[in-house]
C-alpha cells in the first residue's frame, strides 16, 4: 500500500483568518466483493468504478475561520483518516459521537471532496451529514445517507438503500431492489430492472420504465409514471397534495382501484368498470392482472395510453 498524506496549515496575518487545507491519496489492494465505508461530517462523496484489485482514496478539505484555536481543535478531534481491516476500508472524517456538538459563534467556511475508485463488484457504505453523493457502475450492496444533498445513482446494480434529509434523489439504469426517503426533495427513478419503493415529505415523483412492483408516495407533490408493457409487478401510488399521471399499455392486464379525495379522475384507456364516479374508480383492462392502486387526497387522476414507438428511419 502507497500511501501519501499532506497537511498544509496556511495563517493569513492580514485578515487573521486560519485556513487548514488537507490533501489525502492512499491505495488499497482489495478483491471484488470487499466493503467500502465512508464516514464524514460533511463534503461531497463520489464513488467510481476503477481496477478490480486496488482501492484509491482521494480525498480533499478546506476549514477557512476566524478562530485559529477551534480550528485546530475541530481538525485534532476529526482528522481525514483511511484504513483496512480484512476486506473492509474505512474512510473517516467525522467527530467521535461521545463528543459535545460542535458549536461555532464566528466566522467558519468548510468545504470538502471525497473520490473513491472500487472494484465493480463493491459494497458501499456511505454517510455524510452535508453534501451530495453519488455512485456509478458499483454492483454490489449500496447505502448512502446525507443530512443535506442530493444523491444520484448510475447503472447500480444490487440492494440500494438511500436516504437525504434535504435534497433530492436520481437512478438512472439500475438493477436489483431500490429503496429511496427523501425528506425535502424529488425522486426520480429511470430504467429500474427491479422492485422500486420511493418516499418523499415534500417533492415530486417521476418513475419510467421500472421492471418490478412500484410503490411511490409523497406528502407534497405530483406523481407521473410510464410502466413498462406488460406490467412486471403490481403498482401502489398515494399523493396528499398532487396529481397523478399514469401511462401505461393499452394492452396491459391490470386490476385499477383508483381515488381522490378532492380532485377528478379520467381514464382515456377504455376498461371494464365495477365502480365509476368523478372520484372513484375501479375496473379492470384485459381480465385484470397486476393491482394497480392510486390515491390522490387533493388532486386529480389521469391514466393514459403509452405513445407509440418511435420508428426508426
Amino acid at each position: 500500500m502507497n500511501t501519501r498524506i499532506a497537511l498544509l496549515l496556511l495563517l493569513s496575518a492580514a485578515t487573521g483568518w486560519a485556513v487548514t487545507e488537507e490533501n489525502v491519496n492512499q491505495q488499497f489492494t482489495v478483491t471484488p466483493g470487499g466493503k467500502l465505508v465512508v464516514e464524514v461530517d460533511f463534503g461531497t462523496i463520489d464513488v467510481t468504478v476503477g481496477s478490480d484489485t486496488e482501492l484509491v482514496v482521494q480525498g480533499k478539505r478546506k476549514i477557512e475561520s476566524d478562530d485559529k484555536a477551534r480550528e485546530t481543535e475541530y481538525v485534532a478531534a476529526a482528522p481525514i483518516t483511511a484504513t483496512q481491516e480484512g476486506s473492509t476500508v474505512t474512510l473517516r472524517a467525522r467527530r467521535a459521537k461521545d463528543r459535545s456538538p460542535w458549536n461555532w459563534s464566528g466566522h467558519m467556511e468548510m468545504d470538502a471532496e471525497y473520490t473513491v475508485r472500487v472494484p465493480k463488484n463493491f459494497n458501499v457504505d456511505l454517510k455524510t451529514h452535508g453534501g451530495a453523493i453519488s455512485a456509478s457502475g458499483v454492483t454490489g450492496e449500496v447505502v448512502a445517507n446525507t443530512s443535506g444533498g442530493n444523491i444520484a445513482l448510475v447503472e447500480c446494480a444490487g440492494a440500494l438503500t438511500v436516504s437525504t434529509n434535504g435534497g433530492s434523489i436520481d437512478s438512472q439504469n439500475g438493477k436489483g431492489s431500490l429503496n429511496a426517503r427523501t425528506s425535502g426533495g424529488s425522486i426520480a427513478v429511470r430504467d429500474f430492472g427491479g422492485d422500486a419503493q420511493v418516499r418523499t415529505s415534500g417533492g415530486k415523483l417521476t418513475l419510467e420504465n421500472i421492471a418490478g412492483a412500484v410503490s411511490g408516495k409523497t406528502s407534497a407533490g405530483s406523481i407521473t409514471v410510464s410502466l413498462a408493457d406488460p406490467v412486471p409487478g403490481d403498482v401502489q401510488l398515494q399523493t396528499s397534495a398532487g396529481s397523478i399521471d399514469l401511462t401505461l399499455s393499452e394492452k396491459a392486464a391490470v386490476s385499477v382501484n383508483a381515488k381522490t379525495g378532492m380532485g377528478s379522475i379520467r381514464t382515456e384507456i377504455p376498461m371494464l368498470a365495477t365502480r365509476s364516479r368523478d372520484n372513484r374508480l375501479e375496473g379492470t383492462l384485459n381480465g385484470g392482472g397486476k393491482s394497480i392502486l392510486l390515491n390522490a387526497s387533493i388532486g386529480s387522476i389521469n391514466i393514459r395510453p403509452n405513445p407509440p414507438p418511435t420508428v426508426a428511419r
